[in-house]
């Protein structure tokens, strides 16, 4: 059985502020060991539950964040960006996937680093109308390739957002959020714990886990923070700008509409950084 493990460093044990995000801050060291015991009691449970591989894809910010040195030595690690299904590459031909260290979406609830994709420049983001977050556009992305999303871990806000979507999903809750940058953590000892028993239970009980598939064609929306971001995404050939601040590309299915839609906010987000000096 082979599993593959997307990590997001929002939702880790124990993280909580933007210094323990991101690469440069004062607490990133912390952060990204946090994330690579969590991936660690992923990757122990895989395996109690029949894994014979497991795959590691870095999903959070510059994709360099676990450390290698640290990582469970079973398992494989994807790092690096510039990858094309991004927080998901790689995952055809695998049987189940983890998503470890998750956040909410953006602006949806008090979860801990909540945003979807991109931090202050993003308000909202829908997928076929329904606000989304980054775990149900990589559901929808995993499941055109049959492969289910059977665990998942993260604080409370977003386990219970994501179970809207995916009900069967197992989750691990390793904090509870009081709001976007704090909460209340478990100790790493019951944390590990939770998500090692959650992903054993998953691959377990595989069969009761069902891929989200989305049938073609995939609209999805991007509600960005002002119009300058807009008005650079809508130069993406095939996109629609609906209204000021919202540019919408329309794929086949979730992976072309993923792409579409992240290029164009690529072209956005990046080109207002240069304006905005």
């Amino acid at each position: 059985m082979k599993v593959f493990i997307s990590v997001d460093g929002e939702g880790a044990s124990g993280v909580v502020t933007p210094k323990e995000m991101y690469p440069g801050k004062p607490g990133y060291e912390f952060g990204r060991k946090m994330m690579t015991l969590d991936v660690n009691a992923a990757v122990a449970g895989a395996f109690e539950g029949g894994a014979t591989e497991v795959l590691v894809n870095d999903s959070h910010w510059s994709m360099n964040n676990v450390d290698l040195e640290l990582l469970d030595p079973r398992a494989d690690l994807t790092r690096g960006g510039n990858k094309h299904l991004g927080m998901v590459e790689g995952v055809a031909g695998f049987d189940a996937v983890f998503f470890i260290g998750y956040h909410a979406r953006a602006g949806a609830s008090n979860g801990v680093g909540n945003e979807t994709v991109w931090g202050r420049e993003v308000i909202e983001m829908r997928m076929n109308s329904k606000p989304v977050g980054e775990a149900e556009m990589n559901a929808a992305v995993c499941g055109f390739f049959n492969v289910p999303v059977v665990m998942v871990s993260g604080d409370d806000c977003f386990c219970k957002e994501l179970k809207e979507t995916l009900p069967a999903v197992e989750t691990a809750a390793v904090k509870f959020a009081i709001n976007r940058f704090a909460a209340r953590c478990l100790s790493l000892e019951r944390a590990h714990a939770a998500i090692r028993s959650a992903a054993a239970k998953a691959l377990r009980n595989l069969a009761s886990h069902k891929p989200y598939v989305l049938k073609g064609p995939v609209e999805i929306e991007t509600e960005f923070m002002s119009t300058v971001e807009a008005s650079l995404a809508s130069m993406m050939p095939g996109t629609v700008l609906k209204g000021f601040r919202t540019v919408s590309f329309t794929g086949k299915d979730p992976v072309e509409a993923w792409k579409g839609a992240f290029s164009a906010q690529l072209i956005g987000c990046w080109a207002s950084d240069d304006i905005y000096g």
